[in-house]
């Protein structure tokens, strides 16, 4: 705890300068000391603090929802998992990093965001393993041998769920508690076009503002970071009025 609180005053300094923390980002050194913060126990007083300033640096710092919508951006979802009706009016692209607390800290407001539009949104997901979680890309590669068995978010929610525990011993044991195929499993994550599907995702995030993880498009429209329910919401509500 003291070892953090120390350490409070270079993040707010950062924060001052409009970096949102509610987003993984790649300046290693920065985001290497919020994990270290978010894998330490009994800090919750300190996180609340952190959560009220970055909600606010956040709303600073983030466009206006009428310029993202005007600035929207074309999203492939070929050969990424889909969950939710094909013919959903509303798309949310997800770039995401296994390890990254802040991807695991937006789920629940993603769920709560499926099952408040059912049948009005589907969700897809990107992979974006950032280089400084070093089980990221395994992660993400274990992911995509899931989704060769049509267990992709089955296997996605046992990542998150035990994030502090990702390693190639674990990747098989959840696919055996899966009921994997787990020759197959082990054989599909060796497979070089994983890779190629990692590059090609990262590099389309890098591009587009979303090398942040956890970064959305919701129809083209980018929002960045671990967001609440509402800000997902407003977005919806405006896409869904403009169609209608």
């Amino acid at each position: 705890m003291k070892a953090y609180i120390s350490k409070l005053p270079q993040i707010l300094v950062l924060l001052s300068f409009g970096m949102v923390l509610s987003s993984c980002a790649t300046e290693d050194r920065v985001f290497k000391m919020i994990d270290k913060y978010f894998e330490d126990k009994g800090v919750e007083a300190v996180e609340k603090t952190l959560d009220k300033i970055i909600q606010k640096r956040q709303k600073a710092a983030q466009p206006t929802l009428e310029d993202r919508m005007k600035n929207r951006v074309e999203t492939s979802i070929v050969g990424a998992p889909v969950k939710g009706l094909e013919n959903a009016p509303i798309t949310i692209v997800e770039f995401s990093d296994f390890e990254c607390p802040f991807c695991s800290r937006v789920l629940p407001a993603v769920d709560q965001v499926m099952k408040t539009y059912e049948g009005k949104v589907k969700l897809a997901f990107r992979q974006n393993p950032l280089p400084f979680h070093k089980s990221a890309t395994p992660a993400a590669k274990a992911a995509m041998a899931a989704q060769e068995q049509g267990k992709f978010w089955e296997y996605h929610d046992l990542l998150f769920k035990n994030q502090r525990e990702l390693n190639e011993k674990n990747f098989i044991k959840w696919a055996k508690d899966l009921k994997l195929d787990v020759a197959k499993f082990e054989k599909d994550m060796k497979n070089p076009a994983y890779q190629k599907r990692i590059d090609e995702d990262q590099d389309f995030a890098r591009k587009n503002g979303a090398g942040g993880t956890p970064s959305f498009f919701i129809n083209g429209v980018r929002l960045v970071g671990a967001q609440p329910f509402e800000n997902f919401k407003e977005i919806i509500d405006g896409l869904l009025k403009e169609k209608s």
